[in-house]
C-alpha cells in the first residue's frame, strides 16, 4: 500500500470536492474527511474564494458553511506566486469538474478524430504544454481523480462520476497529512 504526503494543493483540492458536491459543509463533515484544524480549513476557504471557486458563508443557524449567493470571481490582485497558485488550483478545479472522454471513441477506430481526455484538457487549457499537462494529470491522481494510458487498449481511462467520496483516505502521521493511494478511496 502506497501512501504520499499530500501537499497544501492537494488539500485545497480535496476540500473544494466537498463544497462542490455538498450544498452545506459543517466544520465536522470537513474533518471527518480531511483532519485539519479550524484555521487551516478557513485559510483554504480564503484560498478557495480568491482562486474564484467557491463564495461560501458560516451560518450559526445551520452550524454549517452555505454559498453566499454571490458569484465565484477570481482574485486578479494576487501577485507572484500567489498569482501562480490561485491559477493552478483553478485550472486543475476546472478538470475535476469539465474533463471528460468518449469511452467508445479509441485510437485506432478514430484516428485523429479520437475524443480523449488529453484532447478535452486542450479544449478547456488551450495556452497549456504538454508537460503542463501531464503535471496536472499525475497532481488528479493524486488527490483521486485516476487517469491512466492504457497501452493495450491505446486510449486514455479516467475517472467516471462525481459522488462525494465518504473517505479520501487521509489521515495524520507525525503532523503532517498523508493520503493512502489504494483503489478504494479514488473515483472510477
Amino acid at each position: 500500500m502506497t501512501n504520499i504526503q499530500l501537499t497544501s494543493t492537494d488539500r485545497q483540492l480535496l476540500l473544494y470536492d466537498i463544497f462542490r458536491c455538498c450544498e452545506q459543509v459543517s466544520y465536522e463533515e470537513i474533518i471527518v474527511r480531511l483532519p485539519v484544524g479550524k484555521k487551516m480549513i478557513q485559510r483554504d476557504i480564503g484560498t478557495l474564494t480568491d482562486a474564484g471557486l467557491i463564495c461560501v458563508k458560516y451560518s450559526r443557524k445551520a452550524k454549517a458553511y452555505i454559498d453566499s449567493g454571490q458569484q465565484p470571481v477570481f482574485c486578479e490582485d494576487a501577485k507572484g506566486k500567489r498569482y501562480t497558485h490561485l491559477k493552478k488550483i483553478k485550472r486543475i478545479a476546472t478538470l475535476m469538474t469539465e474533463l471528460e472522454t468518449d469511452e467508445n471513441s479509441c485510437y485506432e477506430d478514430d484516428g485523429d478524430d479520437y475524443n480523449s481526455c488529453k484532447k478535452c484538457y486542450y479544449e478547456l487549457v488551450p495556452d497549456a504544454n504538454e508537460k503542463m499537462r501531464q503535471r496536472d494529470f499525475a497532481q488528479l491522481n493524486r488527490i483521486g481523480y485516476r487517469i491512466s494510458y492504457d497501452n493495450t487498449d491505446r486510449r486514455y481511462k479516467m475517472w467516471s462520476g462525481v459522488e462525494l467520496r465518504e473517505d479520501f483516505g487521509v489521515y495524520r502521521e507525525n503532523g503532517k497529512l498523508m493520503r493512502h493511494m489504494d483503489s478504494q478511496y479514488d473515483l472510477w
